[in-house]
């Protein structure tokens, strides 16, 4: 007789009453999906229009404030390259 096989058997048979209990308990992502995404109402022309210009304003907005900062950066760049002594890195290289 083997060892042990009373304990698996054992264990077999729990994890197949179990099995009913969680097929039940278990969601699928589509239905849970189906439930929570259903949109009874439609949105007007006039409400896409607003949304639609409300995110070109927001572009604008964005791309005006990275133009600003680029610039600033570089201003910042430009004056700590003229502030430096550049004549130190290349006084080896005399003609």
């Amino acid at each position: 007789m083997p060892y042990g096989s009373g304990a698996a058997n054992k264990s077999l048979k729990a994890n197949r009453a179990l099995l009913g209990k969680r097929k039940k308990q278990k969601l699928s992502y589509a239905t849970a999906k189906d439930k929570t995404n259903k949109f009874t109402k439609e949105a007007t022309p006039e409400q896409l229009q607003e949304i639609r210009d409300r995110i070109q304003k927001e572009k604008k907005q964005e791309q005006k404030k990275f133009l600003v900062i680029t610039i600033v950066a570089l201003v910042i760049v430009y004056f700590i390259a003229t502030a430096i002594d550049w004549h130190w890195l290349f006084k080896n290289f005399k003609s």
